[in-house]
């Protein structure tokens, strides 16, 4: 076994890149902790942790937590100092039980590998701490599947890591095999590993000698006639790139006040700013995100790429006997997406509830877990059309009914949920809209309505609309300004059901354009879900359907084994503890697809009246073409690239703002701009707003869209050099984190931008060629 120095990417950067906005929801333990939503009138110091935030570390298994954030004296502006985050480490079993116990970390909602305990066999029982200094790394790989690999195979790691069984020991004696480590097709290591023996790889990596990077269990050692193979049982790597963090260091609005090999302490560096609908990056991963409402509510979110669980509060709680699980514990909102139970956090919506009335041991009785929902009224996002019943089902968001006070309806009270069915909402919005002559809205589900002709003789604007639907016209119509087109079907039980609404402001006529100006837009699906008594939903049995909401119950007894997964209903399951206690806590699996729709915008936070800043609009990770942007009165469209360069007013004044991204068919989103009053000599920075470690970014310094030749820029509080003619400066990029880039030049008032650096994923990918097990002479081999 060799000993390598490994230096690369030294300091690793919490990377957000494409990402989804999670808001989890739990309930409370006590009076000032527990519930994941913090509204007016609660405690004013209130503490989040493990059991009460789903976006932090925890080990249902042993469970198991590291991270708590407490914020004091809650209002609008939260002062510098009284948000705090602390977390420590654990220790925790590897998936392979032979190896031992290690030692992790939750930081920034993100689990790391904190050391090696002395219950480690992979460090030879000794504690090795890279937390203590200063540097966490990413578990990689830890698992115990079971894996053959033939003589002269391969085994392929990650980072560029592949293990080869290069030769078997066929002699007398114990089996052996010699493995060979390559890195990125080198050979970095040799050694000879006997049955039930495990192979480490250690390396020095930053400040820490001798850690052991990788372990392979070789469970046996197989010598035939035929066939010569290790029987491999375990395997566990961490990352050779780290998170360097050190006292003083910043992410995003956090500052580390202490580190040691006991935990990490942090604190907000200045004040955070919780004005209705603002989205707060607070650090790393997390974020605060507020409600767009006078009361102030707001909940802690977390960022997640890819597919992921979403899980509701632990049982058991502090009173087991029962225990009930709702919209405040069991939850999901991503900027205006809902996963988990049907929250609305703006308005405080949803009435979904999973209530287990008692418990035996490892099982819970037939009819003793229940489900509840009711439905609610709630307002279009288009004020004018009234109100209409939503009602949250089986962790979906449904259209229930019309109200009396619904234009859409006719103020008829229309309720699709009394007549035992359920659509989903698919269109909602209240954007404004050009709609030229020959132009087309599209809508869902196939439907297309299209501007056929304005009226351009005198009298009242009118228009001529065509509905179509798969490309074939289904209905056609002629709207007057300032009224709205509705489309009726007979769907189910409903006759004349609306399923469209779209509202004109007004018609213009002019030389060389005519147009209707939309605003306001609704559309349920046609297809919908069938609920009536004695229907089964998974585990569960429909008991009552009425217009105000719907009962289920358990049909059958149901079992908690440990380490099982048992499926309630639709999406919803329990995930069991691999535990001797009864421990288990409800979760959705959410996929990509499911929060495709969510809008997400990448901006800089700060910027300076009069300055041109660049914002780019994504959802599920793709750019976003034609989406709406705006900022106090100023707004724009993105291109093909989901990207807006926009000006700021000069006459903007000083203060907080939200740059707000819409269009049809997606859930909006916003993210805080604080803006410094236009000052006639200030000098901007054009940069990007994120950056890769070890990449160059280009600076530019600009005073009125001007460049600024000479001007000293600073990375930090080190200077990096002076821009050239075209007002440029080239940078290589080496340190991750948040930092902050200045620029400088006497007559100039000096200007300061922040950039994130980020490590990126790229990693080397071995050859991984898979060849059946055994074969044998004159046979075919599958490859």
């Amino acid at each position: 076994m060799i000993k390598e120095n490994i230096n690369r990417g030294r300091t690793f950067g919490v990377s957000i890149g494409i990402t989804v906005l999670i808001l989890m929801l739990v309930m409370p333990v006590d009076a000032a902790s527990g519930n994941r939503v913090w509204e007016q009138g609660m405690p004013t110091e209130y503490t989040w942790d493990s059991h009460s935030f789903a976006g932090f570390y925890y080990n249902l298994d042993e469970n198991l937590g590291t991270e708590e954030l407490t914020i004091r004296d809650i209002k609008r502006t939260i002062n510098r100092g009284d948000l705090t985050y602390k977390t420590m480490p654990i220790e925790v079993e590897f998936e392979y039980s032979g190896f031992g116990r290690y030692q992790v970390i939750g930081f920034m909602a993100d689990k790391y590998f904190a050391g090696y305990s002395r219950n480690s066999a992979i460090s030879s029982n000794e504690a090795i701490s890279t937390l203590g200094s200063n540097q966490l790394h990413k578990v990689i790989l830890d698992d115990d599947g079971k894996r053959v690999i033939n003589e002269g195979g391969t085994m392929t790691l990650k980072e560029g890591y592949v293990l080869k069984m290069t030769e078997v020991d066929i002699s007398a004696g114990p089996g052996q095999v010699m493995v060979t480590l390559f890195k990125d097709g080198d050979v970095v290591d040799t050694d000879v590993v006997a049955g039930n023996d495990n192979y480490i790889y250690a390396a020095t990596l930053g400040g820490v000698d001798d850690v052991p990077l990788l372990g392979v269990h070789f469970d046996s050692v197989f010598r035939g006639r035929e066939l010569n193979a290790a029987f491999v049982r375990g395997v566990f790597q961490i990352s050779e790139s780290f998170t360097q963090v050190k006292s003083g260091d910043r992410y995003g609005e956090l500052e580390i006040s202490s580190i040691s090999s006991s935990g990490i302490d942090m604190s907000n560096r200045n004040s955070l700013s919780l004005s209705s609908g603002n989205t707060v990056d607070l650090v790393g991963n997390l974020k605060i995100v507020v409600a767009d409402s006078s009361t102030l509510r707001f909940a802690l979110s977390v960022e997640r790429t890819g597919a992921f669980e979403m899980r509701g509060t632990i049982y058991p709680p502090s009173n087991p006997k029962t225990y009930e699980w709702n919209t405040r514990n069991f939850g999901l909102n991503i900027g205006g997406t809902n996963l988990g139970f049907y929250y609305d956090m703006d308005h405080d919506v949803g009435k979904e509830k999973l209530t287990i009335e008692s418990i035996s041991g490892r099982t819970i009785p037939r009819g003793k877990l229940r489900y509840s929902t009711s439905a609610e009224e709630v307002s279009f996002d288009y004020s004018q059309f009234g109100t209409y019943q939503v009602l949250g089902f089986m962790v979906d968001r449904y259209f229930a009914g019309y109200t009396a006070k619904s234009v859409i309806s006719n103020m008829e009270s229309k309720s699709t949920l009394g007549t035992l069915q359920l659509h989903k909402v698919l269109l909602d919005d209240d954007t404004k809209r050009t709609l030229s002559q020959g132009s087309t809205l599209t809508l869902k589900e196939g439907y297309v309505l299209k501007i056929k002709d304005v009226d351009i003789g005198a009298g009242t604007g009118q228009v001529l609309i065509s509905l179509l639907k798969d490309g074939v016209e289904v209905d056609s119509d002629v709207i007057t300004g300032s009224d709205s087109y509705i489309y009726t079907k007979e769907v189910g039980n409903e006759d004349e059901l609306p399923i469209i609404a779209v509202h004109f402001d007004a018609i213009f006529r002019g030389r060389e354009m005519t147009a209707a100006m939309g605003r306001g837009v609704f559309q349920i699906s046609e297809t919908f879900t069938s609920v009536k008594p004695g229907d089964r939903f998974g585990a569960m049995e429909v008991e009552a359907v009425t217009s105000r909401g719907i009962e289920m119950v358990s049909a059958n007894t149901l079992g908690l084994s440990s380490g099982n997964t048992v499926e309630i209903m639709g999406n919803i399951s329990f995930k069991v503890a691999n535990s001797g206690d009864v421990r288990f806590y409800p979760f959705v699996y959410v996929t990509p697809d499911m929060i495709s729709g969510q809008l997400l915008i990448d901006a800089p936070s700060k910027a300076t009246a009069g300055e041109a800043i660049n914002v780019k609009v994504t959802a599920g990770g793709k750019p976003v073409e034609a989406a709406f942007i705006t900022i106090n009165s100023d707004m724009g469209q993105t291109d093909s690239n989901g990207a807006l360069k926009l000006t700021l007013e000069k006459t903007m004044k000083g203060g907080t703002y939200n740059i707000t991204a819409t269009k049809l068919g997606y859930q909006k989103t916003s993210k805080e701009l604080v803006v410094q009053g236009y000052v006639e000599n200030r000098l901007s920075i054009e940069a990007p707003v994120k950056g890769n470690q070890l990449g160059n970014v280009t600076i530019r310094v600009l005073n009125k869209d001007m460049p600024v030749a000479g001007a000293t820029v600073n990375f930090d509080n080190k200077a990096i050099g002076v821009t050239d003619d075209a007002g440029s400066l080239n940078f290589m990029l080496e340190d991750s984190g948040i930092h902050t880039i200045f620029a400088s030049m006497t007559g100039f008032v000096s200007v300061a931008r922040d950039i994130e650096v980020r490590v990126p994923f790229a990693e080397f990918k071995a050859l991984d060629i898979s060849v059946n097990n055994v074969v044998f002479s004159n046979e075919k081999a599958e490859i």
